[in-house]
């Protein structure tokens, strides 16, 4: 049993990349399975500061966002997750295979690690765009995985 995982994010390239395993990769059916992982925005919410000068001083008013502005925010980066899994599912069902679907906030590399790990995963995919932030993961998955490969499209 052959797993490939396919990690994306709202750029074309990654749809692109997705479209070309899907092509190339014939050998995706029942017997495999095709991963697809989508790393969740980062939080646009961050606290900033207002000033405000009087005649020779400044005052300041820190701003911090509230509980409520951050979950919202989160909110949001969880739907623009899964409106890019759901737009990555549907292209997989255009090809004829079914594929599991991953999402997580933050930096990606932990839950891919855990994903590599777990569902042995013998082949990466990624786009050029984010091959710098998995290289340091895909070195520290070297022995503790059977065997694996990035490709690179």
């Amino acid at each position: 049993m052959k797993n490939v995982m396919v990690v994306i994010d709202e750029s074309n390239s990654s749809y692109d990349v997705l479209v070309w395993v899907l092509q190339n990769l014939k050998d995706i059916s029942d017997s495999n399975k095709l991963l697809i992982f989508a790393k969740q925005p980062q939080s646009s919410v961050t606290p900033i500061s207002l000033s405000s000068s009087v005649a020779f001083a400044q005052l300041f008013y820190p701003f911090s966002p509230s509980g409520e502005l951050i979950r919202l925010a989160q909110q949001r980066n969880m739907k623009i997750a899964l409106g890019i899994l759901e737009k990555a599912k549907k292209i997989c069902g255009n090809h004829g295979i079914k594929a599991d679907t991953f999402t997580d906030v933050g930096d990606p590399n932990e839950p891919i690690h855990k994903i590599i790990q777990e569902r042995k995963v013998n082949l990466l995919v990624t786009s050029d765009q984010q091959n710098q932030s998995l290289k340091k993961l895909l070195s520290s998955c070297r022995g503790e995985v059977n065997s694996y490969k990035l490709v690179i499209r």
